[in-house]
């Protein structure tokens, strides 16, 4: 059974219509709605990644967990999905932010949107301020290379704590007032 489809000069225009009535009804650059579910992800998240931070922010290596020896640095592969979470006693900047999100969900999903917001506010800074902070999803090898940059990052020999928790708070304020400022609108 073969089912052909014929397109019509008429078929073609009434798509194109309809197409261009969905690009008028959300321009680009738009304000997401106040509910946005990335914001408020991004937000729980980085609330939590603070928490882990500032019992214990760690260097050139995801998490550090508490073992029978003291705590020993955890070897992983990238974006580790078997970690004894229970036993995380320090963790880097990305690292953090995984396990701020598992606390949350036990889906590694529900943290991208904090990696993409705080990504935004380390390299995006020159963007206008009606900038969406946590910007919209993006492939994996885009997130894979914002992981990256944000573990060259916090990694730099001269990084200091402060510096990692001044990033989240400036983070967590710019996703608010956006946030805000949708409300308001």
């Amino acid at each position: 059974m073969s089912v052909t489809v014929t397109v019509t000069p008429s078929r073609s225009v009434r798509l194109l219509a309809r197409v261009a009535s969905a690009l008028r009804a959300s321009p680009a650059g738009a304000a997401p709605p106040p509910s946005h579910p990335r914001h408020e992800d991004a937000l729980a998240v980085l609330s939590a990644t603070r928490g882990v931070i500032a019992r214990g922010w760690v260097q050139n290596t995801w998490y550090v967990l508490e073992t029978p020896a003291g705590p020993r640095p955890a070897r992983q592969r990238f974006l580790p999905s078997r970690l004894d979470r229970s036993r995380v006693v320090g963790a880097c900047l990305v690292g953090a932010v995984m396990h701020g999100g598992w606390q949350l969900s036990p889906r590694a999903e529900y943290a991208y949107p904090a990696i993409d917001a705080l990504w935004h506010t380390l390299f995006d800074a020159g963007a206008a301020g009606s900038a969406d902070p946590v910007g919209p999803m993006t492939p994996p090898l885009v997130r894979a290379a914002r992981v990256r940059d944000l573990t060259t990052w916090n990694d730099r020999g001269h990084r200091a704590k402060h510096e990692v928790l001044q990033l989240l708070d400036l983070t967590i304020a710019r996703v608010s007032s956006h946030r805000a400022a949708a409300v308001d609108a």
